[in-house]
């Protein structure tokens, strides 16, 4: 899968496989960010190696990808203060949970709703 570079801030779609692994080398070419920034992302606790590093190298996901796409935008946005882009990371992953939590919880509320319904026609017959 080759993504050519772009000159602008377009976005460009990531779809990888679903279990793929990308080694530090492709994760690099994948997101546009050199090596030894990767590693000083790793370090500062803004993405996350899916093996240990210092038993097997890093290895990245596709999340671990787009976090790197992220943090890349966020520096631009936030002149390069790593401990600012941590905290929007950190408040972004907060509320993509919660909007999960609450998705689920509709849904689930709207089950319980049918079934009332549900039985409340079969009482009624």
């Amino acid at each position: 899968m080759s993504i050519a570079p772009t000159g602008s801030r377009e976005i460009q779609l990531f779809e990888p496989p679903a279990n793929a692994v990308y080694t530090i080398d492709s994760a690099a070419h994948l997101a546009h960010v050199p090596r030894r920034t990767i590693a000083v992302y790793y370090k500062h606790g803004l993405v996350s190696s899916t093996v240990d590093p210092a038993c097997n190298g890093y290895y990245f996901d596709k999340e671990a990808i787009r976090t790197l796409r992220r943090i890349e935008d966020l520096r631009t946005v936030c002149r390069n203060d790593l401990a600012v882009v941590k905290m929007i990371l950190d408040l972004t992953n907060e509320v993509e949970r919660l909007d999960s939590k609450m998705r689920s919880l509709s849904q689930n509320n709207s089950m319980r709703k049918k079934s009332l319904k549900s039985n409340q026609r079969r009482k009624t017959k």
